[in-house]
């Protein structure tokens, strides 16, 4: 644990990084969590659900080597920002599912999910990054890979846990009815402006203070290149 927190303490880029990865973990998790009360509560069509999560990781699946193929032309660091932005348009939009639920929202859905891999692929391009920068920078030779990885691991199962944790809360402060069986249930509207929030506002909000901590990550290219000749 000392190891852990002196990591976080001594490098900047990997406490932005990883605080990044954390909000945007929290936010994917905060919609894969509520897809199945989207289906059920705004759709009215449970068989939904699957379509929702095809919409989400199959764009993801396809445009992993797009988002590689960015990053080869214009960075890193750029690329992810882009992503992160059309991540961020695609739930501002699925917020409209509060006045006009519909399948429309699949489109949004799809879109973010395409965002969602280069959220997941710029990140974990750039920790070797940090860890190279790292172990040219610091007094321990052998570097801290080993840590760094560690803390990463925990961060990132951390943010996609809380996903369904926040989604918990939310609907308990909305007034939420859990379903009981052979009992027909009807819930609120103030339940179900929550779900619909829950999958579009709220994953909107963590995205922008996901950019807000993208900003302290101040690693360039360059620095990244002279650490790997140092290392040499």
């Amino acid at each position: 644990y000392r190891e852990g927190l002196r990591a976080l303490r001594d490098s900047k880029p990997f406490r932005a990084l990883l605080a990044t990865f954390m909000l945007q973990g929290l936010a994917t998790g905060l919609m894969l969590a509520g897809a199945q009360y989207v289906a059920t509560w705004v759709l009215h069509d449970q068989g939904a659900v699957t379509i929702l999560f095809a919409s989400l990781i199959a764009p993801a699946l396809l445009f992993a080597p797009v988002w590689r193929w960015i990053a080869d032309r214009i960075g890193k660091v750029r690329t992810f920002r882009i992503a992160s932005l059309v991540f961020l348009v695609a739930t501002i939009a699925l917020v409209g599912m509060l006045l006009w639920p519909g399948m429309w929202i699949l489109a949004p859905v799809g879109i973010a999910g395409a965002a969602y891999a280069g959220m997941q692929t710029m990140p974990m391009a750039m920790l070797p990054d940090v860890m190279s920068h790292d172990a040219a920078t610091s007094d321990d030779p052998e570097g801290r890979a080993g840590v760094f990885g560690g803390v990463w691991t925990a961060g990132e199962t951390a943010g996609m846990a809380l996903g369904s944790t926040t989604l918990a809360l939310v609907l308990a402060a909305t007034g939420y009815v859990e379903s009981i069986a052979s009992v027909t249930v009807t819930q609120p509207a103030t339940a179900v402006s929550g779900i619909a929030l829950a999958f579009s506002l709220f994953p909107a909000l963590l995205m922008l203070a996901s950019l807000a901590t993208l900003r302290g990550y101040t690693l360039s290219e360059t620095d990244v290149e002279r650490a790997a000749g140092n290392l040499r």
